[in-house]
C-alpha cells in the first residue's frame, strides 16, 4: 500500500513542476529539507577527538597493540585539537 501511496504523492508532484514549467517558470530553487538532521560531528574537531578517544579506548580495552585505521583517520581529520598540549 505504502509504494502505491508514494507513487500517487510522486506523480502529483510531477504533474505540479510540468504546469509550472509548461508556463514557463522555473520551480523551487531548492528543495525543502524534511527534518533539520545536520552533520555536525564531521566538520567539528573537538567532536572528532571524542570520537577517536573512545575509539583508542576501547582498543586498549581489548588489548590492541596498534591503532585502527579509522582512529587514525578520525585524529588526522580533527587536527589541532587532537594534538596533545605540549607542557
Amino acid at each position: 500500500m505504502s509504494k502505491n501511496s508514494k507513487n500517487a504523492r510522486v506523480l502529483t508532484k510531477a504533474r505540479e513542476m510540468a504546469k509550472l514549467h509548461l508556463k514557463g517558470e522555473k520551480g523551487p530553487s531548492k528543495t525543502t529539507p524534511l527534518h533539520g538532521k545536520k552533520w555536525g560531528y564531521r566538520d567539528n574537531p573537538e567532536v572528532q577527538k571524542r570520537i577517536a578517544e573512545m575509539l583508542k579506548a576501547t582498543q586498549e580495552a581489548k588489548g590492541d597493540k596498534t591503532e585502527k585505521t579509522s582512529a587514525k583517520r578520525i585524529l588526522r581529520g580533527a587536527g589541532k585539537a587532537a594534538q596533545q598540549p605540549s607542557a
